[in-house]
């Protein structure tokens, strides 16, 4: 690699700044490269459902091409994260929680932990804010595909900035449905048969995602 103009003693300060971030950027081509493609490929290939979801689509694809770092947290624009919806398949009921700080009925997801896969990041999340001990991909287990995307804007918080949360949803199944507990982030969990979705007051996004869940569960043969 041949060293380019200006020399680095040479340049001014924001030369130098640019420069740095060029090297980053690098790195997580490097290490990440692979794995961001293939999140874009599996964006690609998912077919909106309302041209809400179509835009997140763009947005996401947008995002993941622009910078090489989208599936960790410190990127600043926004990240990937990965979250899950679940079903109880027999009694044909879903779980929501009520998100404490971001007070909104939502499925249970959020950041990557050293994943680079979000398929892995919504089972692990949904694992740890569900307590549910049993959670399957749902209808196939052994191929987590995706249910729903989302780009979405976080609120500035504290000393965090406002960010996009770029949330790639799957689909997640128990059979164990009474152990089922709220976590420190959820102020309350419900269990839910379909037609009692219009009690809450669900976002969009939210209400799309879970009406997919009903259609598949309605189109799956009872085990």
């Amino acid at each position: 690699m041949h060293a380019t103009l200006p020399i680095w003693e040479h340049a001014s300060t924001d030369e130098k700044i640019a420069k740095l971030r060029g090297l980053i950027d690098d790195l997580y081509r490097y290490s990440l490269g692979d794995a961001v493609n293939n999140v874009i490929r599996f964006v690609e290939a998912h077919q909106a459902d309302d041209e809400a979801e179509a835009q997140s689509k763009q947005l996401i694809l947008a995002a993941c091409r622009a910078h090489p770092n989208i599936l960790n947290a410190n990127c600043e624009v926004g990240h990937i994260t990965g979250s899950g919806l679940v079903i109880d398949p027999k009694s044909k009921r879903v779980l929501l929680n009520y998100h404490a700080k971001l007070q909104k009925w939502l499925q249970f997801g959020g950041h990557a932990e050293y994943e680079t896969e979000p398929w892995r990041v919504a089972l692990r999340e949904t694992q740890e804010e569900s307590s549910l001990p049993d959670l399957q991909f749902y209808p196939s287990v052994m191929k987590p595909v995706l249910l729903d995307i989302d780009a979405h804007v976080i609120p500035q918080r504290k000393n965090l900035p406002a960010h996009y949360h770029y949330d790639l949803r799957y689909l997640l199944a128990t059979h164990q449905p009474e152990l089922a507990q709220a976590s420190d982030e959820s102020g309350e969990i419900r269990w839910l048969k379909f037609n009692d979705i219009d009690t809450l007051p669900l976002e969009s996004g939210v209400l799309r995602m879970i009406r997919k869940a009903e259609r598949i569960i309605l189109n799956t043969p009872s085990e």
